[in-house]
């Protein structure tokens, strides 16, 4: 039976992939955001848009949903922004605020919140579960350990806090909100213009999930027996490390190290799923060649 989902932040990376994920099998879509450009409304054709500033005012005249997934937030550092941190911070809670106020009053079953493997600090363990102590203290990850408190507040529906790790995939764009793009993205557009790819940590493990998995995934979170609420991890399984990433996309091009000293990240795993056995996940190699020909086709 088609369901009724709202997508907020769904002109970004991230959200436009889910909202493409959900479309798919026959769900009826409301793609929310304040700004689509015209590559992704092409993409979003499937969905209804809605362009707009995320606020309670916005929501209420798009009446009721059965899944709301909310996506929008500011990654972009503050000073880069043009905001205080705490102007970031509170920005941030207010979106996730409006959309779960509106969840709940509308009668929605169920609420996810995307949630960021950046809310664990640098070096507080090797392998981040679900129960590593979330201490970073960037705004980015300050706002997302408070979102994720949040929605342990809420009532009359499910609330489930998705911790994303790296995603990868086509259609990976910087904007004003996100103007950080993944590794992956800068290598393979290195790799496409015949320039060297430039790491600054070889032994860096990383778990990277293709961004079109991300709908099935959470999709099959929901229909998860026992039903799971709260916080929980969400990457594909399995890890790799940035050499080994650097190689598979350079293939015989050339690869310069220079070192930015900066803590690595480490890989998520979940002590609450069977990660691996959620979806059938698409392999790295599959999902670069893939993101290449989508991206770069000439």
């Amino acid at each position: 039976m088609s369901r009724r989902v709202l997508i907020t932040g769904a002109g970004g990376f991230v959200g436009s992939h889910l909202a493409e994920g959900f479309v798919a099998p026959g769900d009826t879509v409301t793609a929310f955001d304040s700004s689509f450009d015209a590559p992704t409304r092409r993409r979003l054709k499937g969905a209804t848009l809605c362009e707009a500033a995320l606020t309670t005012a916005a929501l209420e005249p798009l009446g009721g949903f059965d899944l709301v997934i909310h996506g929008a937030a500011i990654t972009t550092a503050p000073d880069e922004f043009g905001v205080t941190v705490l102007e970031h911070i509170r920005h941030n809670t207010d979106l996730l605020l409006a959309s779960l106020e509106h969840a709940v009053k509308t009668g929605a079953k169920d609420f996810v919140f995307l949630s960021s493997s950046g809310v664990f600090a640098p070096g507080v363990a090797d392998i981040l579960v679900e129960t590593t102590p979330a201490l970073a203290r960037m705004p980015y990850a300050v706002a997302k350990r408070a979102g994720e408190v949040i929605i342990e507040g809420a009532d009359r529906l499910r609330a489930i806090a998705v911790r994303l790790g790296p995603v990868y995939g086509p259609h990976e764009q910087s904007r004003a909100t996100r103007r950080q793009v993944s590794v992956v993205r800068q290598w393979l557009l290195a790799a496409h213009d015949g320039a060297p790819i430039v790491v600054a940590s070889p032994d860096t493990e990383r778990d990277w999930t293709f961004a079109p998995d991300l709908a099935r995934a959470i999709d099959a979170l929901l229909a998860q027996t026992p039903p799971v609420a709260g916080v929980v991890h969400l990457a594909a399984p399995g890890s790799i490390r940035d050499a080994e990433l650097a190689r598979l996309i350079a293939g015989q091009g050339e690869i310069v190290v220079a070192p930015d000293h900066l803590p690595p990240p480490r890989p998520m795993r979940s002590t609450r799923l069977d990660l691996a056995a959620l979806i059938d996940w698409t392999p790295l190699a599959a999902g670069l060649k893939r993101t290449a020909e989508l991206d770069f086709a000439r």
